[in-house]
């Protein structure tokens, strides 16, 4: 665990979150917080930012209940976790309504397996505007149908998505706009900012900052929003716009896993338009 020291009151904050600002201890404007940080590195992710100037405090060593539940953990006693799990996940999902959405929520939304960041990813290039992307789970094609009016601007359209689990969602968007239809990035924002909030998402925070992807102007907008009213999700759009064409990647992953920023991070580095 990383904490951020207060310079008024030494209080040391849990660093969990990109929008601590504030002391938790006085309420005065911490040192060195993530936006401040970010204006210096605009693509740092925020592992990036814990690790250069968040502080680590010594914890204390796990008790006998930790070390029980670690044990149980372990591969020979895979067989009776999953058992457990599935117990729990059956009466989550027919007490809903006495446990809380929240709760069914956390539970059926992993969150990004540590494994990931070691393992071998593949590496995949697709579309007919090639794109190309390193992944830790395989993205399988997942056209959907255009509504009429959509159909009206778009010439060809193309996506791709890993399938459900992982902790982490990863969607890949491409299209190429008629002629006669302006496409910029500003239009991506605001078209995306319209998809959010048609799939009953609320309470949306984001900020996007400029980028460049194989020498072509793009735009990363993340944040976190709030999902069904249950469940707070982080998110990163990158966007790569070039003439008539756009690409578009999309990541999503619990707000409180540090893992998933770590993945997600990794991920846009690897993209290339070809």
């Amino acid at each position: 665990m990383k904490y951020l020291l207060c310079g008024s009151c030494s209080h040391a904050n849990p660093l969990k979150s990109e929008y601590l600002t504030f002391c938790d201890q006085c309420g005065k404007k911490l040192p060195d917080t993530f936006s401040d940080w970010r204006k210096i590195h605009p693509m740092g992710s925020f592992p990036e930012y814990q690790q250069t100037v968040g502080v680590s405090i010594k914890e204390k060593k796990p008790g006998r209940t930790a070390s029980w539940v670690k044990r149980q953990l372990q591969p020979a006693n895979k067989g009776k976790v999953i058992i457990f799990f599935t117990l729990v996940v059956a009466l989550l999902a027919t007490a809903g309504t006495l446990f809380g959405k929240r709760a069914v929520f956390t539970l059926l939304y992993a969150k990004v397996p540590k494994s990931y960041l070691y393992s071998s990813w593949q590496t995949a290039t697709i579309g007919r505007q090639a794109l190309e992307i390193s992944t830790p789970v395989k993205l399988w094609i997942h056209d959907q149908p255009m509504d009429p009016e959509t159909a009206k601007v778009i010439e060809y359209a193309k996506s791709y998505r890993n399938e459900e689990g992982g902790g982490i969602r990863i969607t890949v968007n491409m299209y190429s706009y008629f002629e006669n239809v302006a496409n910029t990035l500003d239009n991506a924002r605001e078209d995306n900012r319209v998809a959010m909030e048609q799939d009953d998402l609320s309470d949306i925070h984001a900020k996007a900052v400029p980028v460049l992807v194989s020498g072509i102007q793009g735009q990363l907008e993340e944040g976190n929003y709030l999902y069904q009213g249950a469940i707070r999700l982080a998110f990163r759009h990158l966007v790569v716009v070039k003439g008539a064409n756009r690409w578009e990647i999309r990541i999503q992953y619990r707000d409180d896993d540090p893992i998933g920023p770590q993945v997600a991070q990794r991920v846009l580095k690897s993209v290339k338009i070809k």
